[in-house]
């Protein structure tokens, strides 16, 4: 493709309002392309004057800044690539806000995500120049900027730019967790709570719906509230496509600490789908099927550094619990299922799978598990008894079903 095909291109597809193929013509990550098309503009000595030739305002100021920022990667210099990046993505904006409709949608969701790209790449160098990263920061402003546009859009709903609203809310909580700035992600909710004139949340695209609910169920979870992080979770693996395997695997990652801490163990047909998953969560599972205590504090030792990195250690720590019930149950049906089970008996099975602790210690065990409904009972103290109920005293929670 020549510099004037190229130029007719943009010209073409943008009178035609075919915004997803323009979309094409103003990435930067269609690598072979951008090389090519670097390589011809840089040999050139007026390009403000070439694109003015061929295309009028704004197209031709976006495409100046888009020719400078290709220049300038294909000569690996990153940070000024950002710069003249987000120049485009502003002034994209402003145009945006003035002339273009929901047709233009396809350009802004693919030039705000090259702007976060370039932002992590050329924040790296600086990085590595022992230079404090900014640009990161400077994209999620931007990104902020295109979310803004959308959500307060007034147009009639078939040419609204509301509908990418839930496009830059996962764009922004992406963006916020990679700053680590995920109390930002509230203001982004918000927003969308207090917008009551958006389309509902069914119809906007399903891929735009799963990570809206991802980052819902993974805010829930990280303030410990698994209730609504089970549900989030839940809803947005079903609503993955069988094909995003890496998609439902970061899903799985934090569910199935969620279903841990409430008994639910995963069954091994789930398991065997996703490879990654099984290798890091089968031996707790099988430690809490066991009621082998030490093997999971064990466990958690092994992979405590990559629970850290991934947030869910603590989550993880919490099913120690359950390991601690099934072993608790087994003692119970040794017992022939009787109602009435002296707490020594508890003491001496903690103590045979290597925990010895206090009788102190096993009472608190034993009424944090009633008080959370893992056991059914009470606790005779004065006797040193847990009295159980007759009727399903170690409830079953089984898992939903997940395809």
């Amino acid at each position: 493709m020549n510099s004037r095909e190229y130029f007719e291109s943009i010209k073409h597809y943008s009178t035609l309002e075919e915004g997803s193929e323009v979309a094409d013509l103003l990435t930067i990550r269609a690598t072979a392309f951008i090389q090519q098309l670097a390589v011809l503009f840089q040999q050139k000595t007026r390009i403000e004057d070439d694109v003015k030739r061929y295309l009028s305002a704004p197209w031709d100021d976006i495409v100046i800044q888009y020719i400078k920022c290709i220049i300038a990667m294909h000569n690996r210099k990153f940070a000024e690539a950002f710069e003249e990046h987000h120049s485009m993505v502003q002034i994209f904006q402003r145009a945006f806000s003035q002339q273009f409709g929901r047709w233009s949608l396809p350009i802004l969701y693919t030039i705000n995500y090259d702007l976060r790209l370039l932002a992590i790449k050329s924040d790296l160098i600086f990085m590595m120049a022992e230079k404090p990263p900014k640009n990161l920061e400077i994209a999620a402003r931007a990104i902020n900027k295109s979310f803004s546009l959308c959500i307060t859009d007034r147009a009639v709903l078939n040419v609204s730019r509301k509908w990418g609203t839930y496009y830059f809310a996962g764009l922004l909580f992406k963006t916020y967790f990679k700053l680590k700035q995920q109390n930002l992600c509230k203001n982004v909710i918000k927003s969308i709570r207090a917008s009551t004139d958006l389309p509902p949340f069914g119809q906007f695209p399903r891929a735009h719906q799963v990570t809206f609910l991802y980052y819902q169920g993974l805010l829930a979870f990280l303030e410990a509230e698994y209730t609504q992080a089970e549900e989030k979770f839940v809803t947005a693996f079903r609503m993955c496509p069988k094909s995003s395997q890496k998609n439902k695997e970061l899903i799985l990652r934090y569910l199935i600490p969620v279903w841990l801490t409430r008994g639910i163990l995963p069954s091994p047909e789930l398991l065997s789908r996703y490879p990654k998953i099984e290798s890091l969560y089968k031996p707790f599972i099988d430690a809490i099927r066991d009621g082998n205590v030490k093997k999971f504090d064990d466990t958690l030792v092994k992979f405590e550094l990559k629970l850290v990195a991934q947030n869910t250690f603590l989550t993880v720590e919490l099913a120690r619990e359950i390991a601690m019930r099934v072993l608790f149950k087994k003692v119970y049906l040794i017992n022939i299922r009787e109602s009435k089970v002296p707490l020594s008996k508890f003491q001496q099975a903690l103590k045979y799978v290597g925990r010895d602790v206090e009788m102190a210690e096993v009472m608190w065990y034993m009424a944090s598990m009633i008080q959370k409904g893992l056991i059914r009972g009470y606790l005779s103290y004065s006797k040193e008894f847990l009295v159980l109920s007759e009727k399903n005293a170690f409830p079953v929670f089984d898992a939903p079903a997940l395809t």
